[in-house]
Protein backbone atom coordinates (compact mmCIF):
# COMPACT_ATOMS: atom_id res chain seq x y z
CA UNK A 1 0.00 0.00 0.00
CA UNK A 2 1.29 3.45 -0.95
CA UNK A 3 2.59 5.67 1.86
CA UNK A 4 -0.07 8.25 0.89
CA UNK A 5 -2.93 5.80 1.43
CA UNK A 6 -4.49 5.59 4.90
CA UNK A 7 -7.18 2.98 4.18
CA UNK A 8 -7.30 0.43 1.36
CA UNK A 9 -10.45 -1.68 1.03
CA UNK A 10 -9.79 -4.53 -1.42
CA UNK A 11 -12.74 -6.48 -2.85
CA UNK A 12 -14.40 -6.81 0.56
CA UNK A 13 -17.52 -8.94 0.95
CA UNK A 14 -19.42 -10.03 4.04
CA UNK A 15 -21.98 -12.85 4.15
CA UNK A 16 -24.26 -13.86 7.01
CA UNK A 17 -25.82 -17.30 7.27
CA UNK A 18 -29.55 -17.14 7.99
CA UNK A 19 -30.91 -20.24 9.71
CA UNK A 20 -34.64 -20.91 9.75
CA UNK A 21 -34.45 -23.02 12.93
CA UNK A 22 -31.86 -23.23 15.73
CA UNK A 23 -31.23 -26.92 15.06
CA UNK A 24 -30.21 -26.13 11.49
CA UNK A 25 -27.09 -24.50 12.85
CA UNK A 26 -26.08 -27.78 14.53
CA UNK A 27 -26.88 -29.75 11.37
CA UNK A 28 -24.65 -27.45 9.37
CA UNK A 29 -21.77 -28.14 11.74
CA UNK A 30 -22.29 -31.89 11.59
CA UNK A 31 -22.56 -32.06 7.81
CA UNK A 32 -19.34 -29.97 7.46
CA UNK A 33 -20.49 -28.16 4.36
CA UNK A 34 -21.62 -31.25 2.43
CA UNK A 35 -25.18 -30.00 2.69
CA UNK A 36 -26.54 -26.49 3.13
CA UNK A 37 -29.01 -25.75 5.91
CA UNK A 38 -29.00 -21.94 5.66
CA UNK A 39 -29.64 -19.04 3.32
CA UNK A 40 -26.86 -16.58 2.50
CA UNK A 41 -27.36 -12.87 3.06
CA UNK A 42 -24.63 -10.76 1.48
CA UNK A 43 -24.37 -7.59 3.55
CA UNK A 44 -21.46 -6.41 1.36
CA UNK A 45 -20.20 -7.54 -2.04
CA UNK A 46 -17.07 -6.44 -3.87
CA UNK A 47 -16.37 -3.18 -2.04
CA UNK A 48 -13.12 -1.66 -3.32
CA UNK A 49 -11.73 1.85 -2.72
CA UNK A 50 -8.81 3.75 -1.19
CA UNK A 51 -8.74 6.73 1.15
CA UNK A 52 -5.74 9.05 1.08
CA UNK A 53 -4.09 10.41 4.21
CA UNK A 54 -5.82 13.58 5.42
CA UNK A 55 -8.85 13.00 3.20
CA UNK A 56 -12.47 13.10 4.38
CA UNK A 57 -14.64 10.53 2.62
CA UNK A 58 -18.39 10.20 3.02
CA UNK A 59 -20.37 6.97 2.88
CA UNK A 60 -24.00 7.23 1.77
CA UNK A 61 -26.80 4.80 1.05
CA UNK A 62 -30.25 3.84 2.18
CA UNK A 63 -30.87 2.08 5.49
CA UNK A 64 -29.70 -1.51 5.17
CA UNK A 65 -27.24 -0.78 2.36
CA UNK A 66 -24.24 -1.97 4.43
CA UNK A 67 -22.75 1.30 5.67
CA UNK A 68 -22.39 0.30 9.32
CA UNK A 69 -21.13 -3.17 8.38
CA UNK A 70 -18.44 -1.58 6.20
CA UNK A 71 -17.33 0.74 9.01
CA UNK A 72 -17.09 -2.14 11.47
CA UNK A 73 -14.95 -4.13 9.03
CA UNK A 74 -12.66 -1.13 8.52
CA UNK A 75 -12.39 -0.70 12.31
CA UNK A 76 -11.57 -4.39 12.73
CA UNK A 77 -14.57 -5.32 14.88
CA UNK A 78 -15.94 -7.48 12.05
CA UNK A 79 -14.00 -9.85 9.80
CA UNK A 80 -14.76 -9.80 6.06
CA UNK A 81 -15.80 -13.05 4.42
CA UNK A 82 -13.57 -12.25 1.44
CA UNK A 83 -11.18 -9.43 0.66
CA UNK A 84 -8.85 -7.42 2.86
CA UNK A 85 -8.65 -4.05 4.59
CA UNK A 86 -5.33 -2.28 5.15
CA UNK A 87 -5.02 0.64 7.56
CA UNK A 88 -2.18 2.96 8.48
CA UNK A 89 -2.50 4.82 11.76
CA UNK A 90 -4.36 4.80 15.06
CA UNK A 91 -8.12 4.44 14.57
CA UNK A 92 -10.79 6.03 16.74
CA UNK A 93 -14.37 5.07 15.90
CA UNK A 94 -17.53 6.92 16.85
CA UNK A 95 -19.89 4.06 16.09
CA UNK A 96 -21.66 3.04 19.29
CA UNK A 97 -20.61 5.53 21.94
CA UNK A 98 -19.58 3.89 25.18
CA UNK A 99 -19.58 0.35 23.80
CA UNK A 100 -16.36 -0.31 25.74
CA UNK A 101 -17.61 1.13 29.04
CA UNK A 102 -18.22 -0.98 32.13
CA UNK A 103 -21.43 0.24 33.82
CA UNK A 104 -20.13 -0.69 37.27
CA UNK A 105 -16.99 1.44 36.87
CA UNK A 106 -16.86 5.15 37.57
CA UNK A 107 -16.46 7.66 34.79
CA UNK A 108 -12.80 8.09 35.70
CA UNK A 109 -12.15 4.35 35.60
CA UNK A 110 -13.92 4.04 32.27
CA UNK A 111 -11.78 6.81 30.79
CA UNK A 112 -8.68 4.75 31.57
CA UNK A 113 -10.33 1.51 30.41
CA UNK A 114 -11.56 2.97 27.12
CA UNK A 115 -8.30 4.81 26.57
CA UNK A 116 -6.37 1.53 26.84
CA UNK A 117 -8.81 -0.12 24.40
CA UNK A 118 -8.12 2.71 21.96
CA UNK A 119 -4.36 2.19 22.25
CA UNK A 120 -3.26 4.73 24.87
CA UNK A 121 -0.85 3.96 27.69
CA UNK A 122 -1.73 4.95 31.25
CA UNK A 123 0.75 7.83 31.06
CA UNK A 124 -0.94 9.11 27.87
CA UNK A 125 -4.37 8.94 29.51
CA UNK A 126 -2.95 10.76 32.57
CA UNK A 127 -1.73 13.55 30.28
CA UNK A 128 -5.12 13.85 28.55
CA UNK A 129 -7.45 13.23 31.49
CA UNK A 130 -8.09 16.84 32.48
CA UNK A 131 -8.96 17.75 28.88
CA UNK A 132 -11.26 14.73 28.56
CA UNK A 133 -13.08 15.57 31.79
CA UNK A 134 -13.38 19.26 30.91
CA UNK A 135 -14.75 18.50 27.45
CA UNK A 136 -17.31 16.01 28.82
CA UNK A 137 -18.38 18.59 31.44
CA UNK A 138 -19.97 16.15 33.91
CA UNK A 139 -18.35 17.70 36.99
CA UNK A 140 -18.20 15.68 40.20
CA UNK A 141 -20.05 12.77 38.57
CA UNK A 142 -16.77 11.71 36.97
CA UNK A 143 -16.24 9.54 40.06
CA UNK A 144 -19.75 8.02 40.06
CA UNK A 145 -20.61 4.70 38.37
CA UNK A 146 -21.66 5.33 34.79
CA UNK A 147 -24.76 3.15 35.27
CA UNK A 148 -26.21 6.16 37.15
CA UNK A 149 -25.46 8.60 34.30
CA UNK A 150 -28.13 10.08 32.12
CA UNK A 151 -27.90 9.16 28.43
CA UNK A 152 -26.54 12.64 27.69
CA UNK A 153 -23.78 12.40 30.32
CA UNK A 154 -22.85 8.93 29.09
CA UNK A 155 -22.64 10.08 25.46
CA UNK A 156 -20.60 13.18 26.34
CA UNK A 157 -17.99 11.19 28.26
CA UNK A 158 -17.73 8.50 25.58
CA UNK A 159 -17.41 11.10 22.81
CA UNK A 160 -14.79 13.01 24.79
CA UNK A 161 -12.61 9.92 25.22
CA UNK A 162 -12.90 8.97 21.55
CA UNK A 163 -11.84 12.37 20.21
CA UNK A 164 -8.95 12.93 22.62
CA UNK A 165 -6.86 9.93 21.59
CA UNK A 166 -5.29 12.00 18.78
CA UNK A 167 -6.50 9.60 16.06
CA UNK A 168 -4.86 9.35 12.67
CA UNK A 169 -8.06 7.79 11.30
CA UNK A 170 -11.48 8.87 12.63
CA UNK A 171 -14.61 6.90 11.72
CA UNK A 172 -17.95 8.60 12.39
CA UNK A 173 -21.37 6.98 12.07
CA UNK A 174 -23.96 9.78 12.30
CA UNK A 175 -23.49 10.52 15.98
CA UNK A 176 -21.98 14.00 16.00
CA UNK A 177 -25.33 15.29 17.30
CA UNK A 178 -24.93 14.07 20.88
CA UNK A 179 -25.95 16.00 23.97
CA UNK A 180 -27.57 19.42 24.01
CA UNK A 181 -27.11 22.19 21.44
CA UNK A 182 -24.13 23.74 23.23
CA UNK A 183 -22.31 20.40 23.42
CA UNK A 184 -23.10 19.69 19.78
CA UNK A 185 -21.30 22.89 18.82
CA UNK A 186 -18.29 21.81 20.88
CA UNK A 187 -18.39 18.43 19.12
CA UNK A 188 -18.31 20.16 15.76
CA UNK A 189 -15.45 22.43 16.82
CA UNK A 190 -13.47 19.36 17.88
CA UNK A 191 -14.38 17.64 14.60
CA UNK A 192 -13.01 20.62 12.65
CA UNK A 193 -9.87 20.64 14.80
CA UNK A 194 -9.25 16.94 14.13
CA UNK A 195 -9.87 17.35 10.41
CA UNK A 196 -7.58 20.37 10.11
CA UNK A 197 -4.80 18.48 11.91
CA UNK A 198 -4.59 16.13 8.91
CA UNK A 199 -6.64 13.23 10.28
CA UNK A 200 -8.20 10.86 7.77
CA UNK A 201 -11.98 10.73 8.27
CA UNK A 202 -14.68 8.31 7.14
CA UNK A 203 -18.06 9.91 7.64
CA UNK A 204 -21.52 8.30 7.33
CA UNK A 205 -24.52 10.60 6.98
CA UNK A 206 -27.92 10.82 5.32
CA UNK A 207 -27.54 14.61 5.13
CA UNK A 208 -26.52 15.48 1.58
CA UNK A 209 -25.41 19.00 2.54
CA UNK A 210 -23.12 17.69 5.29
CA UNK A 211 -21.41 15.22 2.96
CA UNK A 212 -20.98 17.78 0.19
CA UNK A 213 -19.60 20.42 2.54
CA UNK A 214 -17.28 18.20 4.59
CA UNK A 215 -16.10 15.44 2.24
CA UNK A 216 -13.78 15.45 -0.76
CA UNK A 217 -14.99 12.08 -2.05
CA UNK A 218 -17.83 9.71 -1.26
CA UNK A 219 -18.85 6.05 -1.56
CA UNK A 220 -22.43 5.21 -2.54
CA UNK A 221 -23.62 1.79 -1.35
CA UNK A 222 -26.76 0.15 -2.66
CA UNK A 223 -27.94 -3.22 -1.31
CA UNK A 224 -24.44 -4.06 -0.14
CA UNK A 225 -22.74 -3.20 -3.42
CA UNK A 226 -20.57 -0.23 -4.31
CA UNK A 227 -22.56 1.73 -6.86
CA UNK A 228 -20.28 4.75 -7.13
CA UNK A 229 -17.04 6.19 -5.72
CA UNK A 230 -15.81 9.62 -6.69
CA UNK A 231 -16.12 13.37 -6.00
CA UNK A 232 -18.59 13.93 -3.17
CA UNK A 233 -20.82 16.32 -5.13
CA UNK A 234 -21.33 13.93 -8.03
CA UNK A 235 -21.91 10.93 -5.77
CA UNK A 236 -24.49 12.78 -3.66
CA UNK A 237 -26.29 14.02 -6.78
CA UNK A 238 -26.53 10.45 -8.10
CA UNK A 239 -27.74 9.24 -4.70
CA UNK A 240 -30.44 11.93 -4.50
CA UNK A 241 -31.67 11.17 -8.04
CA UNK A 242 -32.08 7.52 -7.04
CA UNK A 243 -33.85 8.45 -3.81
CA UNK A 244 -36.29 10.68 -5.69
CA UNK A 245 -37.02 7.83 -8.10
CA UNK A 246 -37.71 5.50 -5.17
CA UNK A 247 -40.07 8.01 -3.56
CA UNK A 248 -41.83 8.66 -6.87
CA UNK A 249 -42.41 4.91 -7.32
CA UNK A 250 -44.13 4.78 -3.93
CA UNK A 251 -46.67 7.48 -4.82
CA UNK A 252 -49.98 6.35 -6.34
CA UNK A 253 -50.40 7.29 -10.00
CA UNK A 254 -52.25 10.54 -10.61
CA UNK A 255 -55.02 10.26 -13.17
CA UNK A 256 -56.53 13.26 -14.89
CA UNK A 257 -59.26 13.58 -17.50
CA UNK A 258 -58.05 14.27 -21.01
CA UNK A 259 -59.44 17.82 -20.98
CA UNK A 260 -57.42 18.59 -17.85
CA UNK A 261 -54.21 17.40 -19.55
CA UNK A 262 -54.95 19.61 -22.56
CA UNK A 263 -55.90 22.65 -20.53
CA UNK A 264 -53.30 22.44 -17.75
CA UNK A 265 -53.60 25.58 -15.63
CA UNK A 266 -50.66 27.91 -15.90
CA UNK A 267 -48.84 29.59 -13.02
CA UNK A 268 -50.40 33.05 -13.22
CA UNK A 269 -50.75 33.84 -9.56
CA UNK A 270 -54.09 32.07 -9.29
CA UNK A 271 -53.35 30.85 -5.74
CA UNK A 272 -55.74 32.81 -3.48
CA UNK A 273 -53.77 35.63 -1.84
CA UNK A 274 -56.35 36.05 0.91
CA UNK A 275 -54.83 33.05 2.72
CA UNK A 276 -53.37 34.30 6.02
CA UNK A 277 -49.76 35.38 5.68
CA UNK A 278 -47.13 33.26 7.39
CA UNK A 279 -45.90 34.87 10.57
CA UNK A 280 -42.10 35.25 10.83
CA UNK A 281 -40.66 32.51 13.02
CA UNK A 282 -37.90 34.57 14.64
CA UNK A 283 -36.34 33.03 17.72
CA UNK A 284 -37.56 34.76 20.92
CA UNK A 285 -34.98 36.62 23.03
CA UNK A 286 -35.36 33.98 25.74
CA UNK A 287 -34.05 31.32 23.37
CA UNK A 288 -30.59 30.41 24.68
CA UNK A 289 -29.91 27.29 22.65
CA UNK A 290 -28.30 29.42 19.94
CA UNK A 291 -25.45 31.88 20.52
CA UNK A 292 -26.99 34.36 18.06
CA UNK A 293 -30.42 35.90 17.62
CA UNK A 294 -31.74 37.04 14.23
CA UNK A 295 -33.52 40.26 15.18
CA UNK A 296 -35.10 41.16 11.85
CA UNK A 297 -35.37 40.07 8.22
CA UNK A 298 -36.56 42.35 5.43
CA UNK A 299 -36.93 42.11 1.67
CA UNK A 300 -36.53 45.29 -0.33
CA UNK A 301 -36.50 46.55 -3.90
CA UNK A 302 -33.54 48.27 -5.59
CA UNK A 303 -34.70 51.67 -4.26
CA UNK A 304 -34.76 50.40 -0.66
CA UNK A 305 -38.55 50.05 -0.29
CA UNK A 306 -39.79 47.04 1.65
CA UNK A 307 -41.83 44.87 -0.70
CA UNK A 308 -44.07 41.83 -0.48
CA UNK A 309 -44.85 41.64 -4.21
CA UNK A 310 -42.29 41.59 -6.99
CA UNK A 311 -42.24 41.01 -10.73
CA UNK A 312 -40.15 38.39 -12.49
CA UNK A 313 -36.81 40.00 -13.38
CA UNK A 314 -36.89 42.62 -10.59
CA UNK A 315 -33.88 43.29 -8.40
CA UNK A 316 -34.35 42.02 -4.84
CA UNK A 317 -32.33 42.44 -1.65
CA UNK A 318 -32.78 40.18 1.39
CA UNK A 319 -31.32 41.61 4.61
CA UNK A 320 -31.06 40.21 8.12
CA UNK A 321 -29.84 41.82 11.33
CA UNK A 322 -28.37 39.70 14.11
CA UNK A 323 -26.73 39.97 17.51
CA UNK A 324 -24.93 37.67 19.90
CA UNK A 325 -26.83 36.56 23.01
CA UNK A 326 -23.93 34.75 24.68
CA UNK A 327 -20.88 36.40 26.28
CA UNK A 328 -18.45 34.58 23.98
CA UNK A 329 -19.82 34.15 20.45
CA UNK A 330 -17.94 31.93 17.97
CA UNK A 331 -14.83 33.41 16.35
CA UNK A 332 -16.03 32.70 12.81
CA UNK A 333 -19.47 32.23 11.25
CA UNK A 334 -21.17 31.81 7.87
CA UNK A 335 -24.57 32.80 6.49
CA UNK A 336 -27.40 30.91 4.78
CA UNK A 337 -30.55 31.60 2.81
CA UNK A 338 -33.19 29.11 1.66
CA UNK A 339 -36.16 29.87 -0.59
CA UNK A 340 -39.41 27.86 -0.44
CA UNK A 341 -42.67 27.92 -2.32
CA UNK A 342 -45.77 28.56 -0.18
CA UNK A 343 -46.46 24.80 0.02
CA UNK A 344 -42.98 24.00 1.36
CA UNK A 345 -41.41 22.97 -1.95
CA UNK A 346 -37.67 23.74 -1.69
CA UNK A 347 -36.67 26.06 -4.54
CA UNK A 348 -33.09 27.10 -3.80
CA UNK A 349 -30.58 27.61 -1.03
CA UNK A 350 -26.93 28.41 -0.58
CA UNK A 351 -24.37 29.66 1.93
CA UNK A 352 -21.53 32.12 1.91
CA UNK A 353 -19.16 29.14 2.09
CA UNK A 354 -20.72 27.53 -0.98
CA UNK A 355 -20.26 30.84 -2.79
CA UNK A 356 -16.52 30.67 -2.07
CA UNK A 357 -16.41 33.27 0.70
CA UNK A 358 -14.20 32.88 3.75
CA UNK A 359 -15.90 32.57 7.15
CA UNK A 360 -17.06 35.92 8.54
CA UNK A 361 -15.68 37.23 11.87
CA UNK A 362 -18.06 36.36 14.71
CA UNK A 363 -18.97 39.94 15.63
CA UNK A 364 -21.39 40.68 18.46
CA UNK A 365 -23.89 42.23 16.03
CA UNK A 366 -24.16 42.98 12.38
CA UNK A 367 -26.17 42.98 9.19
CA UNK A 368 -25.83 40.86 6.08
CA UNK A 369 -27.57 41.23 2.71
CA UNK A 370 -27.83 39.09 -0.37
CA UNK A 371 -28.75 40.77 -3.67
CA UNK A 372 -30.59 39.10 -6.54
CA UNK A 373 -30.01 41.33 -9.60
CA UNK A 374 -32.72 39.67 -11.72
CA UNK A 375 -35.12 37.52 -9.74
CA UNK A 376 -35.98 34.58 -12.03
CA UNK A 377 -39.03 33.03 -10.36
CA UNK A 378 -42.42 33.02 -12.03
CA UNK A 379 -45.86 33.71 -10.61
CA UNK A 380 -46.60 32.22 -7.20
CA UNK A 381 -46.14 32.73 -3.46
CA UNK A 382 -42.86 32.12 -1.67
CA UNK A 383 -41.12 32.47 1.70
CA UNK A 384 -37.57 32.56 3.07
CA UNK A 385 -35.45 30.93 5.72
CA UNK A 386 -32.25 32.63 6.83
CA UNK A 387 -29.64 31.29 9.23
CA UNK A 388 -26.22 31.72 10.75
CA UNK A 389 -23.98 28.64 10.66
CA UNK A 390 -20.60 27.89 12.18
CA UNK A 391 -17.43 28.46 10.16
CA UNK A 392 -17.62 24.98 8.63
CA UNK A 393 -21.29 25.23 7.66
CA UNK A 394 -22.26 22.30 9.88
CA UNK A 395 -23.98 23.65 12.99
CA UNK A 396 -26.84 26.15 13.06
CA UNK A 397 -26.11 29.10 15.36
CA UNK A 398 -29.36 31.00 14.68
CA UNK A 399 -32.24 30.77 12.23
CA UNK A 400 -35.48 32.45 11.20
CA UNK A 401 -38.00 30.31 9.35
CA UNK A 402 -40.87 31.27 7.04
CA UNK A 403 -39.99 34.96 7.01
CA UNK A 404 -40.82 37.68 4.45
CA UNK A 405 -43.61 35.85 2.60
CA UNK A 406 -44.10 37.42 -0.83
CA UNK A 407 -45.82 37.04 -4.18
CA UNK A 408 -44.34 37.06 -7.67
CA UNK A 409 -46.23 38.29 -10.74
CA UNK A 410 -45.08 37.73 -14.32
CA UNK A 411 -45.91 38.76 -17.88
CA UNK A 412 -46.69 35.22 -19.08
CA UNK A 413 -43.27 34.91 -20.75
CA UNK A 414 -43.08 31.36 -19.40
CA UNK A 415 -44.89 28.98 -17.07
CA UNK A 416 -43.65 26.87 -14.19
CA UNK A 417 -41.40 27.99 -11.37
CA UNK A 418 -38.40 29.69 -12.99
CA UNK A 419 -37.91 31.73 -16.14
CA UNK A 420 -34.76 30.29 -17.73
CA UNK A 421 -32.50 32.57 -19.78
CA UNK A 422 -32.69 31.34 -23.36
CA UNK A 423 -31.88 31.92 -26.99
CA UNK A 424 -33.80 30.41 -29.92
CA UNK A 425 -32.04 29.29 -33.09
CA UNK A 426 -33.57 28.10 -36.34
CA UNK A 427 -32.34 26.37 -39.45
CA UNK A 428 -34.09 25.40 -42.66
CA UNK A 429 -33.83 21.94 -44.15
Amino acid sequence: MSSEIAIAVRDVSKVYHIYERPQDRLKQMLWRGRRKFHDDFWALQGIDFEVEKGETVGIVGRNGSGKSTLLQIICGTLTPTTGTVERKGRISALLELGSGFNPEFSGRENVYLNGSILGLSRAEVDERFDRIAAFADIGQFIDSPVKHYSSGMFARLAFSVAVHVDPEILIVDEILAVGDAAFQRRCMSKFYEIRESGCTILFVSHDQYQVKSVCQRAVYLERGMQKMFGPAGRVIDAYMVDMEAVEAARLPPVTKPVEALVAEPVATGDVPLEEPAVEPALAPPSQILFPYLIESVRMSAADGRDVDEVATGDELILTMRYRAITPTPPDRISFVFNLYRHDGFYVCGTTTLMDGMAPHPGTRNGEVSVRFPSFPLLSGRYKWRVAINDHGGFSVLAEAKEVCPFSVVDNFDAVGIVNLAREWQFSIG
